[in-house]
């Protein structure tokens, strides 16, 4: 009698269980979300960084780092009555004196002229001084021809003082007197003393009424050192 068997072949492979496949799967799948996740995360944290690196200006490197210079400060201009700039007929006077008193710690004045070329000619004459004029005195121009020049004619400077006019400076120290006429037609050749003094305002109110004196000729010799005066600066104006 043959033996029939109903059941499952022994040669047939029971099939895997569903549920450790799906197990297996599973977790392979959350492996790979926190994965992912975990670049998202850590991408997001960089965006910032990466926008802030963006947007901050470039460092300098050390090379292009600016150097600190040290600048001196301003200095007034060394020229400011405009002496050096003046044209070229104009001349520093050979000869000049000042006052080392007055200015021992003061700049040095300086002085130029220029002479027109008449019979009789005009002086005129611009230069700078740092002097504090006292209270109650004034500063004044004086001209002396000289006695060792001749007009000509063959007549030497009479050596006399002719006060011409007084002088404000400015506050830099300018001052000028423009075209003086030296004195008579055929006076060219008669060098001119120019001096600067300080005299009392009372004093400088009598000169310009001793001018007006009928057939007055300037101060002598001893007259002029009977005026209370103090010198300031002197030179030379040729005339030749």
């Amino acid at each position: 009698m043959t033996d029939t068997n109903t059941g499952p072949s022994d040669d047939t492979a029971a099939p895997a269980p569903q549920d450790e496949t799906e197990e297996s799967g599973g977790g392979k799948t959350r492996v790979v979300i926190a994965a992912i996740g975990g670049l998202a995360v850590v991408a997001a944290a960089a965006i910032p960084l990466l926008l802030s690196q963006q947007t901050e200006p470039p460092r300098p490197q050390p090379s292009q780092t600016p150097t600190h210079i040290e600048t001196s400060p301003l200095t007034p201009a060394d020229d400011p009555c405009d002496l050096d700039r003046l044209g070229d007929y104009w001349t520093q006077p050979p000869s000049q004196r000042y006052n080392e008193t007055l200015f021992a710690d003061r700049q040095r004045p300086s002085v130029y002229s220029q002479v027109s070329p008449d019979s009789n000619p005009e002086v005129s004459v611009k230069g700078q001084l740092n002097l504090d004029v006292p209270a109650g005195q004034v500063l004044y121009l004086i001209r002396r021809p000289d006695p060792k020049t001749k007009d000509s004619f063959g007549n030497p400077g009479n050596n006399r003082y002719y006060p011409a006019t007084s002088i404000t400076p400015t506050s830099a120290g300018c001052w000028e007197d423009d075209n003086r006429p030296v004195g008579y037609p055929g006076v060219k050749g008669i060098g001119q003393i120019y001096l600067l003094v300080l005299v009392s305002r009372d004093q400088a109110a009598k000169f310009p009424a001793d001018r007006k004196a009928k057939d007055w000729d300037g101060y002598s010799q001893d007259q002029w050192r009977a005026i209370n005066t103090i010198d300031v600066i002197s030179f030379n104006v040729s005339t030749t």
